[in-house]
């Protein structure tokens, strides 16, 4: 899973009150997917190495590899922490409204153990909520806890494996019901299908022989409502991702020559971001940016393009990426990361 702070926790966040109603809450999330889902907001395969990605999810074995250098000038470093900053400005009915988040995610042998997440709204105080992770024997996430200043729970996924898969995620935040969900899921070849109890959404995701998400479409009902088809090039990274449906959109990407510190990180939890999200939240976006070979640089969103700002170390390791995009005046973000090796 990405370790940042999605959909569901963020609008937990940033608001002490419900919004008025769930079409208004409804229009704030499409804002704010359109720019952090496409700019932040797993699929890889190695240059010269194909192996399935994660034995949690596809029964196959996962890599390992190295990170970067922002210390020394050593290229086999690899990444202790990786820090990701967003300021997000849109129009909410006529309202201008800001967020920032702080996220700082401590890694252990190429696994995220932990991570640190701030949110702001317009200028308010810094929430701060801890981000705990459990593993199984087998190395498997299998809860994902956070927990306020006061050291309080305040929401948790539970995740539960048969026969060494995904079967079932149910997220819980303690305050109320209105984000509660619990996903069952079944495998049939080459498809994964994620039902929830209590609704008629179920959606299907389809991987090819390289245990890579290529499609991911959610239906209601019997009836198609979103589609999002995924191409890679022999590299191992996104080349595109189209969505037809309720959200239309058309996604190129480019990446660099360098290799990608954050691949061997979220490789780890591949599957898991994509099972637990949204049916309408697009993936191509995290694709690019946590699990491409090489370091995501450039990409034109439904014809708009965008090139980002990345510095290195001699070794060629990447040390920042700045991305800005200003979709219109009603809606703008930047994103900042930071990367910090080890020996």
């Amino acid at each position: 899973m990405l370790f940042v702070v999605d959909s569901k926790k963020k609008k937990k966040l940033l608001s002490p009150t419900r919004f008025s109603s769930l079409w208004e809450l409804k229009k704030i999330k499409t804002s704010m997917k359109k720019l952090i889902l496409l700019l932040l907001t797993l699929t890889v395969i190695t240059a010269c190495d194909v192996e399935p990605l994660d034995p949690a999810y596809t029964q196959g074995s996962g890599s390992n590899g190295g990170g970067g250098n922002n210390g020394s000038e050593s290229g086999d470093l690899t990444l202790s922490l990786y820090e990701l900053d967003t300021e997000l400005s849109f129009d909410f009915f006529g309202t201008p409204v800001q967020t920032n988040t702080k996220s700082d995610f401590s890694i252990s042998n190429n696994k995220i153990a932990s991570a640190i997440n701030q949110v702001s709204l317009s200028g308010s105080p810094f929430v701060t909520e801890n981000q705990q992770i459990t593993r199984n024997g087998s190395g498997q996430i299998i809860s994902d806890i956070s927990v306020n200043s006061a050291g309080v729970t305040t929401n948790e996924y539970i995740i539960t494996y048969t026969n060494g898969v995904v079967s079932n995620i149910t997220y819980d935040y303690y305050e109320d019901d209105f984000d509660d969900y619990n996903y069952n899921f079944t495998y049939d070849g080459n498809t994964i299908t994620r039902t929830k109890v209590g609704s008629t959404i179920s959606t299907v995701f389809t991987v090819d022989s390289s245990d890579r998400v290529i499609k991911k479409e959610s239906f209601d009902g019997d009836v198609s409502i979103q589609t999002e088809t995924i191409s890679y090039n022999t590299a191992g990274n996104i080349t595109s991702s189209t969505t037809t449906g309720e959200i239309q959109s058309n996604t190129t990407y480019q990446f660099d020559n360098n290799i990608n510190p954050l691949k061997v990180v979220y490789e780890d939890n591949y599957l898991l971001s994509f099972l637990r999200d949204e049916y309408s939240d697009e993936i191509g976006p995290q694709i690019a940016q946590f699990l491409s070979t090489n370091n995501w640089n450039a990409a034109t969103f439904n014809g708009e393009s965008a090139t980002f700002n990345l510095e290195y170390n001699s070794a060629g390791r990447i040390t920042k990426r700045d991305m800005d995009f200003n979709s219109s005046p009603e809606l703008s973000a930047t994103i900042n990361e930071r990367f910090t090796y080890v020996n």
